[in-house]
């Protein structure tokens, strides 16, 4: 009994690394390795690279909420909505265009879909799935204080009606 009790005490109180699949992991390190290559090369300032580089580490804890049963269905569409602003060609940064530096507008999007995630869907779960190195909740505190500086006021303005707009009609 004190062996589960045990259990029960390191699953409430611990966080233990989600590992990705293989295949997901190569993919994940090539497209950091491309996102570092480029802020290397094109000589992107700090704040814009450490934004830059949370990309991956969001896009793969929104797949993982996508596909936990524990996730409300309400939740789901705002993941849904996110994970779909990450992966199209059409949105207010194109990467097309902009390369890596595209990719800001969908962290900011990302953000503030996880911060209304979060009145939804217990703390824990959301941890549970994310594998970047810096604290979750720091990490989006941290994007929405200086979205307006990333993104602009209007295109921050843009975005939460994209996102809380659509996630009222689903």
């Amino acid at each position: 009994m004190d062996e589960m009790n045990s259990l029960v005490k390191r699953e409430t109180t611990e966080l233990v690394p989600v590992k990705l699949p293989e295949e997901h992991q190569r993919f994940y390190d090539k497209l950091r390795a491309k996102m570092e290559r480029f802020i290397k090369e094109k000589g992107v300032n700090d704040q814009i690279s450490q934004v830059i580089l949370l990309a991956p580490d969001l896009f793969v804890l929104l797949a993982r909420l996508m596909v936990d049963k524990r996730v409300p269905l309400e939740a789901k569409a705002i993941v849904g909505l996110a994970v779909t602003y990450f992966i199209s060609p059409i949105d207010l940064i194109p990467e097309l265009v902009a390369g890596p530096l595209g990719m800001v507008d969908d962290v900011v999007l990302a953000v503030y879909a996880l911060r209304k995630i979060l009145l939804d869907v217990d703390q824990s779960i959301v941890l549970e799935h994310w594998n970047g190195k810096q604290n979750l909740l720091d990490v989006i505190s941290s994007v929405v204080k200086t979205a307006d500086e990333l993104v602009g006021q209007n295109m921050v303005t843009k975005l939460k009606e994209l996102l809380f707009s659509k996630a009222k009609k689903k």
